[in-house]
Formats: C-alpha cells, structure tokens, sequence
C-alpha cells in the first residue's frame, strides 16, 4: 500500500512537471527580457554651423583714375585714358577718349566749384538767359542733383552739354559734360557722323563715381 502510494505521488510529480513545460518556459523568458529594456541611445555629435560668406563689396571701375579734390572735399572718378589739364582749387578740365575719325572734336568733363551760390548751378547755365534752362532735380546714389543741359553754337562748332550740380555746406559743385563736335558740311570730306548717345553714356558712369570724402 505505502510502495503504491509512493508510485503514485512520484506520476503526480512528473506530471506536474510535465504539464509545466520548466524546459520550454526559461528560453521565452529570455527575449521577453530583452524587449522590457532600453538601451541609452548615444548622443550625435550637433553639425557644425554652416558658414555665411559676406562678399566684399568692389568699387565700381577699378582700373579708372580718381581726381580728387582737397579743398572742398570730394572726388570723381574718369576713365584711366582721360587728362587733366588746367587745374585749380576751384576747377578741373579733364579731357576724355572718344571714337576717332568723326566729327566729334572733344569730349571733356568741367569739374567747378562755386562758394555761397543760390541757386546751385552749372556756369555753363549762368549763361543763359533766365528761364531758358529748365532746371531737374536728380538723385544718384543718395546724393541730390540738379540736372541741367543746353547747346552753344558758332562757327561751325557745335557744343553740347550736360550738367549735374549738387550741394554741400557753401559749396556747389558742378560737373558738366561737353561734347564739341563740327559742322560735317565744313569737309570737303565729311566725316561720319559722331554717335552721341554712345559717347555720352559714359558720363552717367563718371557721375555715379562722385563722393564726398566726408560723408
């Protein structure tokens, strides 16, 4: 009876082990485990800030000449083939290149200077009657301007001119653009005839130039 007894308990115990699958159970355990953690994730290193290259502004016309003027504070710049010729404290002539083999004699800018003038004007206009230039008020790079332009003629000589006058304390400074140019019919041989419209395009490029040594 103790020896039946004994047997049974010992089939009890396998069975329990048995319907427990012990084995089976540890190995699926394991990747349970495996998904409850979490791995630290290691900090990525921040890109470096990407670099914002400022280009370094030029000066329009490198390779051009400057005529400065000391006195009244300001300075221009011309063409590198232009000269200079009778300088003073208060005027400049400054010859400028022109297409050769046309009737166009010279091409010259008149840098002058006036002290405690009302209005601010060209000389070239102060030889007008009053009311025959009409007077515009420009502005080229923040700077104010007052426009003017006019025609001179006479023995067989043709002057054209455009002026811009602009103001500073008492000082009036006026750059004035001439274009002299021939009568073609004074040839035996006329010449061609100049293009104005391309030898005065210069003379927005000179004027854009123009600054005031203090600002």
């Amino acid at each position: 009876m103790k020896k039946t007894l004994k047997t049974l308990l010992v089939v009890l115990v396998l069975s329990s082990l048995a319907a427990c699958n012990l084995p089976n159970a540890v190995p699926t355990l394991i990747p349970t485990l495996f998904q409850q953690l979490t791995l630290p994730t290691a900090a990525l290193p921040s890109p470096p800030p990407t670099a914002v290259l400022t280009p370094t502004p030029t000066s329009p016309f490198p390779d051009w000449s400057t005529y400065t003027n000391q006195k009244y504070g300001f300075r221009v710049k011309y063409p590198q083939a232009g000269q200079i010729s009778d300088s003073t404290d208060a005027s400049a002539r400054i010859q400028l290149p022109f297409v050769q083999d046309t009737n166009l004699l010279e091409k010259f800018l008149d840098v002058s200077v006036a002290e405690n003038v009302n209005p601010c004007s060209s000389p070239n206009a102060q030889q007008y009657a009053p009311g025959t230039i009409q007077p515009q008020q420009v502005a080229v790079n923040n700077l104010a301007f007052i426009l003017e332009s006019g025609s001179d003629a006479g023995a067989g000589n043709l002057y054209d001119w455009t002026a811009y006058s602009t103001q500073k304390g008492g000082a009036c400074v006026s750059l004035t653009f001439v274009l002299h140019s021939a009568n073609r019919m004074n040839y035996a041989t006329p010449p061609a005839e100049f293009d104005s419209q391309a030898e005065a395009a210069v003379f927005t490029d000179i004027l854009s130039t123009f600054a005031w040594l203090n600002p």
